[in-house]
């Protein structure tokens, strides 16, 4: 969920801003440590950025014409540590907002601490809890994978419902009602999208931790330490039921009007604009067009799709064994599986 060129203005704009680079450079600095404690893995710096900027690229039909994306985020949160995660995310919109008008930089800020902190720190801290009660590494990382993208989601609609409930010239609901009409119109878009990223994240660190657990040891996602299970998937059920409450008890629709795509035949508009700028524009917000906007630009739009995914893929692929790869005998045998 990327939230518009110039909706955000004024202590809205600046607070996130200020928010979002301290981010950066908690993640900045954990990228430092990490490449002096463990320089032969730095290039998994670049494939965890690659893999952001690439899945949260993708765009995924959904009813009445829209789409919507995944994250990415929880997964490089969960193998590289949360700082690491929100940092990466925040380079990956920097290159959004240059190239695909995706976001952009004056909500740099807002986007960041949705996507990275809510996505990287969030999948992070959830997986985290899970292994501490004692989940499996597929249930945890699966846990991590769907309450990051969901709290992504959540982060994003606070931040811009509480914009035009307090900022706009004209707002049209309270911060609640915002809230509602935000999570009542992306639930049943990115609930299914969520529950995805859940299995890709749960399967991608098992596998991991069954091809090559010197590497999950290695990068601290694991201890050599069996705790007691108990399970935890009462608290994925509890965030689910409020997200069913938050649409249910909402009788607002989103106002139409609008810039949107959706008019053109056989187009599928972006969530980001068939709501966000929508109940933007209606509260006196409205964004505006991007600083650079390749996307009305055909082919050269297309042409930069088809070279940042081929670079994102090939950048993935030349480092896939550092995670994927064989396991090398060590002197003291062979490394044995992590559940």
């Amino acid at each position: 969920m990327h939230i518009s060129e110039g909706i955000l203005t004024g202590p809205s704009f600046w607070a996130t801003t200020v928010a979002g680079a301290a981010v950066m450079a908690w993640g900045v600095r954990d990228m430092k440590c990490f490449i002096k404690e463990q320089p032969e893995r730095k290039p998994l710096l670049g494939m965890a950025g690659a893999f952001i900027f690439l899945v949260s690229l993708i765009p995924i039909p959904a009813y009445m014409g829209t789409c919507s994306h995944p994250c990415g985020t929880p997964l490089a949160g969960i193998l590289l540590g949360p700082g690491i995660g929100a940092a990466l995310a925040g380079l990956s919109l920097v290159l959004q907002a240059l190239l695909f008008a995706h976001g952009g930089f004056a909500t740099l800020g807002a986007n960041i601490l949705s996507l990275g902190l809510g996505g990287a720190a969030g999948g992070w801290l959830f997986f985290k809890l899970g292994r501490r009660l004692g989940l499996p590494l597929l249930a945890a990382a699966g846990l991590g994978g769907l309450l990051g993208d969901i709290l992504t989601y959540i982060i994003s609609g606070s931040i811009l419902g509480g914009h035009l409930a307090f900022f706009s010239p004209q707002p049209q609901y309270s911060f609640a009602g915002y809230l509602a009409v935000i999570m009542a119109a992306y639930v049943p878009v990115q609930l299914p999208i969520a529950l995805g990223e859940m299995a890709v994240t749960g399967i991608a660190v098992r596998s991991i931790g069954r091809q090559r657990p010197e590497v999950l040891e290695a990068l601290r996602v694991v201890s050599k330490v069996t705790l007691a299970i108990v399970l935890v998937f009462g608290m994925a059920v509890s965030v689910l039921s409020l997200s069913s409450e938050a649409r249910a008890s909402s009788s607002v629709s989103v106002a139409e009007g609008g810039k949107s795509k959706a008019g053109k035949p056989g187009a599928y508009a972006g969530m980001d604009e068939k709501v966000n700028e929508a109940m933007a524009e209606s509260a006196g917000a409205a964004a505006h067009d991007p600083f650079i906007n390749l996307e009305d630009k055909g082919d050269v739009w297309n042409a930069m799709l088809l070279a940042g995914g081929g670079l994102a893929g090939f950048i993935i692929g030349r480092s896939w064994h550092l995670l994927f790869g064989r396991a090398k005998e060590t002197p003291n045998g062979p490394t044995h599986p992590v559940s």
